[in-house]
């Protein structure tokens, strides 16, 4: 399905500008590090870059579509026996006609998101934020999302950003804005969207000050979820996909990309979802690829002093498209998938009949 575009925030409740003072303590300090781990793209000297954050909105929306497309599927059957009794066994009747009319239409709603899911893992639109902070030159990177657009690209100074915490009444949940904020008329001028509701936006702000203005061995990450990706993730929606699974933390797979028993499972049941949430992951814009990023690295690529995993040989090897047992897992799992998904709307149909 289409899963829309983050909005453009407005200035919420302002909690701090960087370097004011010092940085406050995480409130949620273990859930607010492993959640942050398993968004950590790379971590390093130059830049911490964000993966882009996938909240239960989203899974519902995919998960939404999926029902539809089998719900479509079912009426489709429908469809093509309302049209056989029709044109074969009854006369012209308007009633007949009226009703291969609100099939067609039923069926088009229902396939709408799934359609729509679809064309994008082929279209590779950019919707969602990867957020890079640059700690030598203090700035962030990031491309704002415009419609019918391409991506915009935006570098700011990070002394010029105010924090502010929006509050989702219809939700509950209070989530991280960063601005930068016109001092004459008081009002926004470019505003990056954070909005993670798993995460507790004073412990995410907390965590982006800590690596802007502290020493590395300052920045509290778990090695047990900070597992580091190739700069460029677009080569692979399979490998991405995996890297969905992995953020799960259930075992699904890891920094080797092990093809576990439930792992292969998830991608025999629902395979759909997790190529969805791969495909997030594969077609955000990415500003870490940036020439104007590139050019402000200096690291060299030895000794990170930052407590994440490196990327191994099979992690590579799975975005460069050649690790066999991703490709192997993931097309035996999209296989029995389509396989069961038809099966269950022919075997529903059946016994309708």
């Amino acid at each position: 399905m289409i899963l829309p575009t983050p909005p453009i925030p407005p200035v919420g409740k302002i909690i701090s500008r960087p370097c004011e003072g010092d940085i406050p303590n995480f409130k949620e300090k273990n859930a607010s590090i492993e959640r942050l781990s398993k968004l950590a793209h790379e971590v390093n000297p130059d830049y911490l870059l964000f993966h882009p954050s996938i909240n239960s909105i989203q899974n519902v929306w995919l998960l939404a579509s999926y029902c539809g497309a089998w719900l479509g599927g079912q009426n489709i059957f429908f469809l093509l026996a309302v049209i056989y009794d029709y044109i074969f066994l009854s006369p012209f009747d308007i009633v007949g006609l009226s009703l291969i009319m609100m099939l067609i239409i039923l069926i088009s709603i229902l396939s709408f998101g799934a359609f729509f899911t679809l064309k994008q893992l082929k279209r590779k639109q950019s919707r969602y934020h990867k957020i890079l902070l640059l700690k030598n030159t203090q700035q962030i990177a990031y491309y704002e999302h415009k419609r019918k657009q391409d991506p915009i690209f935006h570098l700011v100074n990070y002394r010029d950003i105010t924090a502010s915490i929006r509050r989702n009444e219809g939700l509950v949940y209070e989530a991280l804005n960063l601005h930068v904020i016109d001092p004459k008329t008081n009002q926004s001028i470019q505003s990056i969207n954070l909005e993670d509701m798993q995460l507790n936006p004073y412990d995410q702000w907390t965590f982006i000050r800590t690596y802007m203005e502290r020493p590395a061995e300052e920045l509290p990450l778990d090695p047990r979820y900070a597992h580091a990706c190739p700069t460029d993730v677009s080569t692979s929606l399979l490998a991405c996909a995996d890297i969905a699974q992995e953020k799960k933390n259930k075992g699904l797979t890891g920094l080797r990309h092990e093809v576990t028993v439930m792992g292969w499972l998830r991608a025999c049941t629902v395979s759909y979802l997790d190529l969805a949430e791969g495909n997030i992951y594969q077609s955000s814009a990415n500003p870490a690829l940036h020439p104007e990023v590139q050019r402000r690295c200096m690291w060299d690529g030895k000794n990170n002093p930052y407590n994440i995993l490196p990327v191994t040989a099979e992690r590579q090897a799975a975005f460069a498209n050649q690790n066999q047992k991703v490709k192997q897992k993931w097309y035996s799992g999209i296989a029995i998938n389509a396989t069961w998904f038809i099966g269950s709307i022919l075997y529903v149909m059946l016994v309708i009949a």
